[in-house]
Order: C-alpha cells, then structure tokens, then sequence
C-alpha cells in the first residue's frame, strides 16, 4: 500500500509566515505575544493575544480565517509544484479543520443597533462566513471545483482533518488533499476563556510549575497531502510521511478532559498502531501544551501512561500561543521541519517542570538529535482527541 507524504507546506503563524520565518522563530525562541488588535481592552484583565502581522489581502474581501488559509494554501501548493489545472477536479479535495469559523459577523454586531441585525448587508456576511466557508475560499482562490468542507474539531481539528485526508486516499476516495487547520482572531475566544480564568497574566509557559494559563492565538498551516506513487510520478518533493493517524471522543465534560485524559491516552495509542510502530519506537511527541494548570497536567500523565520507556516532549504554543483549530497544524508543520532538521524546539519558558513528570521536557535550546518518527498530539473542548504520527521522509 502506498505511503500518504506530504509534498507541500503553507504557514501563517504568529511567529512568522511562511516555513522559514516560521521556523527561525522556533529556533530563537521568540514569542508572536503583543498587545490585542483589534479589540479594545479597557476595563479587562488580560490585553495579550498572539495574532499574524500584516493584513493578509488576498485580493478579495473574506473573512480573517479565510485570508490566513488560502495564505497558507498558496504556499502550500506552490512548494508541491501541484498543478491544480491537470488535476481531476473531483479527484482534489480541500479539508480545513476550525474551532471557530468566520466569527466577525457576530461580533462586528455586538455593539450594533437592533436594525443592523439581519438587514440585507448582515445576511450576506452571515452566507460569507457560513460553515464550509474557509474550505470553499480556498477552493475558489486555487480555482478548484472538487469537494471541499470545513471540520469542526475544536482545537484538535487539524489533526483531524489530516486524518480524515489520510483515510480518504487511503480509500482511494482522490488522489490529493490539501488538508489543515485554520482559525482567525476571535473575540468571542478571547473573552471567553478570560472568563474561564485560563489566559495567562504574564508569559504562557506550558508545563511549568507556575504555569497559569495560555495565549489566544489565530493562524494557518496546510498541507498538500497524496499517495506516494503518485507524487513521484510527478517528481513532488517528499517532505515527510504520515503513517499513523486517530481521532477519539469522550464525554466527560464539556471544557474539561477526562481526569485520566482517556480520549488522549487512546488517541496516542491508536495512531501508533496505526503506524505499525511501537511507543520506544516514538522519540518526540510534539505536545497539546497549552499552559493551563489543569491540561498540562493531564497530558503529562497520558504520556508517562502511553510511553513506559520514555519519550522527549515539547510545546510550541510558548511562542505562537494557542492558534485555536490552526494549532495541531502548526505543531505538524514543526514536526516536519524537526524530521528535516533532526532538531527539537524546546518548550521555551520552561524552567521549573511540574511533578510527577519523569519524560525528557526539552527545554532551554533547540536540540540536536537523530530523529525519524514524530508524533503530534491534539486535544479540545468536547472531548475532541486527535493524534498523528509522522516520519522522516
């Protein structure tokens, strides 16, 4: 059976977009955290986002998310050298995982006199941001005509939606995907997890001991996605494999994980499987991380649970805070460019490790290591669980 590898890579991220930028600020350890844009701050107890520099035009006006995806679409497909024109059209398909959608037209009415609301203008906004949406722009931008839809995954969604791509051409259902995670800047996610009491008040630091909580981030990362085969008949760059893939659900609660973080725990398990490897055979485990007490907890005990001999881990989320749907995205893009640079980003911020915790935190300094497998973990709000396992191409 063909090998699923990823021939191309687009990023949008806090830290920088585009691959290198975003990997050099990876390397150097610095943070996409400012002030908010675009929301006044007055009278709240928390003013710090992690949100992409620039306005991302796209030529035509689309929602936030939208513009961060067919961004880092472009890239994505231009890296591939795919010619969209000579594929089947409905042999190509588009998969975008997202927590939030299009939310400005929500929120752009909040303050908004009662007669604004669903007047000819709103009603437009609102088809512009319907579910389907960020998918569908892409696919207009690329000039596709295929299958094309939006998962919502909460914050594992784009490790969901490289799953569902994988089975896809592993079903023989197309014959490329291109498949991610994308999420704008919300305002309705940033009051409400200041309302949860889980924003940090100072720098995010995942896995800390004073850990108190994350950044609310916005970014995009896709991939182009095909079957080996036919990426070599065309001569595409093979970037990495994705050789195991799991999505799980649990109903514990609907913010908070499992106490044993069950549905993460089997997700590991199962895209592990999935790959035909066993867990001493997984180096690094790029981690959920999200810096809040009650999270990081959790994960750390899935993994000691899912990894008896051991693994190294890290979080990326210190730098680009938590990107919402875009997150596992960007955290699979850092596990390509670790299996390329056989590098491992620390957990910057790191300092003093929670406890019980007996795994290699990497922290400190990027790490230089031999490295062939990479698995990341993803999990979020209604027991979504999502976990992918790459290797080295």
């Amino acid at each position: 059976m063909d090998d699923i590898v990823i021939t191309g890579m687009g990023i949008a991220s806090p830290i920088g977009c585009g691959e290198r930028a975003f990997w050099e600020a990876l390397c150097a350890g610095r943070s996409g955290a400012g002030k908010v844009v675009g929301l006044d701050t007055t009278g709240l107890i928390r003013d710090t986002a992690c949100q992409v520099q620039g306005d991302m035009d796209v030529g035509r006006p689309i929602g936030r998310a939208a513009r961060l995806a067919v961004t880092a679409a472009r890239e994505a497909v231009s890296a591939s050298g795919l010619d969209c024109a000579a594929c089947d059209p409905d042999r190509l398909h588009v998969i975008i995982g997202t927590t939030m959608g299009e939310t400005e037209f929500i929120e752009e009415r909040l303050s908004s006199e009662p007669a604004d609301w669903l007047c000819a203008e709103h009603m437009k906004r609102i088809a512009d941001g319907r579910p389907g949406s960020i998918a569908e722009n892409v696919s207009r931008d690329l000039a596709l005509s295929g299958p094309a839809c939006d998962l919502y995954g909460a914050c594992a969604a784009g490790n969901l939606a490289m799953t569902t791509a994988r089975r896809r051409l592993l079903n023989g259902e197309c014959d490329v995907v291109i498949a991610g995670g994308a999420d704008g800047f919300s305002k309705l996610a940033f009051i409400g997890f200041m309302r949860l009491r889980v924003m940090a008040a100072g720098l995010c630091r995942p896995f800390d001991v004073e850990r108190d909580g994350l950044w609310v981030g916005e970014g995009a990362g896709l991939f182009v996605l095909e079957r080996e085969s036919s990426a070599r008949a065309r001569g595409a760059p093979i970037r990495a494999r994705l050789i195991g893939a799991s999505i799980t659900c649990e109903d514990y609660h609907p913010t908070r994980p499992h106490p044993d973080g069950d549905g993460l725990a089997r997700a590991t398990r199962l895209a592990i499987a999935d790959a035909g490897l066993k867990p001493s055979d997984i180096p690094y485990v790029c981690a959920h991380g999200t810096g809040t007490p009650h999270n990081d907890a959790i994960e750390v005990k899935v993994m000691q649970d899912c990894f008896p001999d051991g693994v190294s881990f890290s979080s990326i989320k210190a730098l680009t805070g938590h990107t919402m749907g875009a997150a596992a995205a960007l955290e699979a893009a850092c596990c390509v460019l670790t299996l390329e640079h056989q590098t491992l980003i620390p957990t910057w911020n790191l300092h003093n490790l929670l406890e019980p915790c007996d795994l290699d935190a990497v922290r400190d300094a990027p790490r230089s290591v031999a490295v062939r497998f990479a698995m990341n973990n993803s999990a979020g709000f209604g027991g979504y669980n999502s976990s992918i396992v790459l290797s080295a191409a």
